[in-house]
């Protein structure tokens, strides 16, 4: 009897420590607003800083929604997405830099970090945009 209680213990251990509290961290991190700051790249080395708050995304992992508020009127700017609400998911990338991108209405936006409050959203491998937004 006592050989079985500690296969089990044993077996219950192993249950519970597999499981990983961290499995939606992603979606926990980029959840909510998000401030456009600044897109740069490309072959044409755009540099274009925005006001903070001027262009907002905000992201609801529930409806894996992305809700973009877009007030920029500087038509020499690139800022984008236009006012709009689209669709979003992480999409795993097993040959690229970086594990996972981020696709935004059914185009790949490239590989993320996020770390102090910025989101950075980088195409810059395939002469793409890098995308800077801060909390």
């Amino acid at each position: 009897m006592k050989k079985y209680f500690s296969f089990f213990v044993f077996a219950t251990l192993m249950l519970l420590s597999g499981c990983n509290s961290d499995s939606n961290s992603t979606t926990d991190t980029i959840q909510g607003q998000w401030k456009l700051i600044n897109i740069s790249g490309t072959f044409a080395g755009i540099d274009d800083d925005f006001t903070p708050g001027l262009i907002t995304w905000n992201f609801n992992p529930i409806s894996q929604m992305v809700t973009v508020v877009n007030n920029n009127t500087d038509t020499t700017k690139w800022d984008i997405l236009e006012t709009g609400v689209y669709t979003y998911r992480f999409i795993n990338n097993p040959d690229s830099l970086c594990g996972e991108s981020l696709e935004i209405d059914g185009s790949v936006f490239g590989c993320y970090s996020i770390a102090n409050n910025t989101l950075i959203i980088d195409q810059s491998i395939s002469d793409g945009f890098v995308i800077t937004l801060n909390r």
